[in-house]
């Protein structure tokens, strides 16, 4: 009993400090709590798989079997990628990035999950060799998903009955820590917590930069995206 009191201290701490903050950035600017909370998860996954006798993620760059589902992100963490992306890629590359996520939208977005896994659909954002373009702002939901057998995840995705995925449980416990933090933190601003579709919410904010300003003020600029997030 006493191990798992000290675990739930644990969860219940790392709750606390990354609610307090990412909340007090929310209101000044959302993506870059949004980047503080991918820092608090980044900071847990060295911290839980630091030990020697832990399992270790089998993830590796270009290994994108899991990049092959809807992935969903926080309006905070789609205006983080939006922003990451004006930085780093230019005008004429943001154009191609916008008909690329176009192209995508018609493909994917009356697909459930079963049916655009089934399908093998790959991520519009994924890039060469099968690495993620947007990996130092990709979401919390991509950073919290791992495996430790690449085995594993080529047979799930090729579909074989029976498939395991095993993932470390001290980084499971850790992003469950960290997701609620940045849930409540997010509640305390106001602010929903809900899930959007990050190819076609990402394509709404490209097209339309005012459309965050418009979320925030309560009108629902991503309801394409979130009617998928919901269905």
């Amino acid at each position: 009993m006493r191990a798992l009191r000290v675990l739930q201290e644990q969860r219940e701490a790392i709750r606390r400090r990354v609610q307090g903050e990412v909340a007090p950035l929310l209101g000044e600017d959302p993506a870059r709590a949004a980047v503080r909370a991918h820092e608090a998860l980044d900071e847990e996954w060295r911290r839980s798989t630091a030990r020697q006798d832990a399992l270790q993620p089998a993830c590796s760059a270009g290994c994108s079997y899991c990049c092959h589902v809807h992935a969903d992100a926080t309006i905070p963490e789609i205006l983080a990628v939006a922003a990451h992306l004006a930085r780093t890629r230019s005008p004429e590359a943001l154009e191609a990035l916008e008909a690329r996520l176009s192209r995508q939208a018609e493909r994917v977005e009356h697909l459930s999950d079963e049916e655009r896994w089934a399908a093998k659909i790959p991520c519009a954002l994924l890039g060469e060799g099968g690495r993620c373009s947007i990996y130092e702002a990709r979401p919390l939901r991509c950073r919290a998903f791992h495996s430790c057998s690449v085995d594993e995840c080529r047979d799930a995705y090729a579909g074989r009955e029976g498939a395991i995925v095993v993932t470390v449980p001290l980084l499971e416990r850790a992003v469950d820590a960290v997701e609620d933090g940045y849930d409540r933190a997010l509640a305390d601003a106001g602010y929903s917590a809900e899930g959007f579709r990050l190819e076609i919410a990402l394509l709404v904010a490209l097209e339309d930069p005012e459309a965050a300003a418009r979320w925030r003020a309560g009108e629902p600029a991503f309801a394409r995206a979130r009617a998928q997030a919901d269905g």
